[in-house]
């Protein structure tokens, strides 16, 4: 098909679409389109601050209309709930991706009957939305083990991580093959030059589609079947840090904009999307601090034996003589491990917000102090600082104040392992970790599930934390 009809065909697909939806035409209409034979599929990034959808002419020949709505509205909900295909050194670029699709194709196939639907419209008035079977979706196992009908990317992320292996792409793009990926999918990692030569020998062609921007990195993951053929899905792009920040902007104006049409508001997908960003959006200054209490109301109790008279001992009891019995109690105890890198600590506003929420709670709870910089350390008093107390075995407990005694360590560097694999084991009870993320063994430690990660706002990219929950910082300055 030459460029000028397979452009016009395009155009007829958008044109059904503001039949259907007036939203996710309002989406494509602020999105260039651009044939692009170097992207074996297509593919929805930042260019030059403008969402570009480039698209490969001979992979959209393959695809009738329906196939080609049910893709536009995949990756415009990858958009829509914030997904950032980027691929930070402490994660698996391939599990992140893959629980990101997951995540948009699951919500497709939920909303499948109801997605181009208006309030008082006969189902059998409304068209379906169509994507390819093949395409992952979250497992049902996942919802059986957490009872989270609603999942967010990363919690399928560190679902997928704890029960399955896959290939793990480095950051300098080489791949290493672990015990296998996901049955069925395989993974590559695409630079801007594999697919050079056929670009050029079709430049000759008369309906050779121009490349937009020939400084464009079409560098990113494709999914591929156990056959390396592509997967008629949307290829990710590895996006730089400043691109979300403009896709964020770009979504914001959509929406603006469909607050004013009224058909807009009628449809069911706006309304959906509407509490999808909601739920996507930073938590305010207010809310992290009732999560963190919240969560540490629901799991931090352990359990110990202390002495009571009001439960005296049996044993001398007939003999006359009235002696405190044992009681089993389930006292209510929190461990908090401060990070004091020198990247942490120089944020003492982030410091004092997370404290102040702890300090709400030593009126309820025993506060245990360690702090964690190249090693781990329980701290002690000297002077206007804490300084390391060469002790382990008894801990340090906080009271209201004392965050003002934390000082940086030497370095930068942080490491986990003796928090989580030595100081911890045995224990029971919640903790709460304080820290920017950049957290250097992170693949490295032991599994414990009543930790909450209380994450620095200030940090640029996303945290997956390896297990437990989070909460980001948020203050006025952040």
């Amino acid at each position: 098909m030459s460029a000028n009809l397979q452009h016009r065909r395009m155009e007829d697909i958008l044109e059904q679409l503001w039949r259907r939806s007036r939203f996710t035409s309002y989406f494509y209409q602020s999105v260039h389109l651009s044939a692009e034979m170097s992207i074996p599929t297509i593919a929805l990034t930042v260019v030059q601050s403008r969402l570009t959808l480039y698209y490969n002419p001979e992979f959209i020949d393959g695809l009738n209309d329906e196939e080609i709505i049910g893709l536009l509205v995949h990756e415009m909900m990858h958009v829509m709930m914030n997904h950032d295909h980027r691929a930070p050194g402490e994660q698996d670029a391939v599990l992140r991706n893959r629980a990101q699709d997951m995540v948009v194709n699951h919500f497709i196939r939920t909303h499948e009957k109801t997605f181009f639907s208006k309030k008082g419209q006969y189902q059998w008035d409304i068209p379906g939305l169509i994507i390819p079977e093949e395409l992952p979706d979250i497992p049902r196992q996942y919802f059986d083990e957490t009872c989270d009908d609603d999942p967010a990317w990363e919690d399928v992320y560190v679902w997928l991580r704890d029960r399955q292996n896959s290939e793990t792409i480095n950051i300098n793009g080489t791949t290493e093959k672990s015990s296998g990926a996901p049955s069925g999918i395989s993974v590559s990692i695409k630079s801007d030059e594999f697919n050079s030569d056929s670009t050029a020998e079709n430049e000759n062609r008369d309906d050779a589609p121009n490349r937009s921007d020939n400084t464009q990195d079409f560098s990113g993951i494709l999914f591929q079947d156990d056959r390396e053929n592509p997967l008629p899905t949307g290829m990710h792009l590895f996006q730089k840090s400043n691109m979300q920040h403009k896709i964020h902007a770009k979504r914001t104006q959509v929406i603006r904009f469909a607050e004013k049409d009224y058909d807009c508001l009628e449809e069911r997908v706006y309304q959906d999307i509407q509490g999808i960003i909601k739920k996507t959006e930073p938590v305010d200054i207010e809310d992290w601090k009732r999560r963190i209490k919240s969560i540490v109301d629901m799991t931090s109790q352990s359990t110990e034996w202390y002495y009571s008279h009001g439960r005296f001992n049996r044993r001398y009891f007939a003999s006359g003589i009235y002696s405190p019995g044992r009681v089993f109690e389930e006292k209510q105890v929190i461990t908090v491990a401060v990070d004091v890198s020198a990247s942490m600590v120089m944020k003492p506003e982030e410091i004092e917000e997370a404290f102040g929420v702890i300090e709400d709670l030593t009126g309820k709870y025993r506060v245990n102090l360690v702090c964690v910089d190249e090693d781990l350390f329980v701290p002690e008093k000297d002077g206007d600082q804490f300084v390391k107390s060469g002790r382990t075995d008894q801990p340090y407990y906080y009271k209201p104040g004392d965050w003002k005694y934390i000082r940086s360590g030497n370095s930068g560097t942080t490491f986990f392992e003796p928090l989580f694999n030595s100081y911890m084991k045995g224990h029971r009870e919640m903790l709460l970790v304080i820290t920017d993320g950049y957290v250097y063994d992170l693949e490295r430690l032991s599994k414990y599930s009543q930790t909450l990660w209380v994450i620095s706002g200030h940090r640029p990219e996303p945290f997956v934390q390896p297990f437990g929950r989070m909460v980001t910082i948020r203050t006025s300055m952040a």
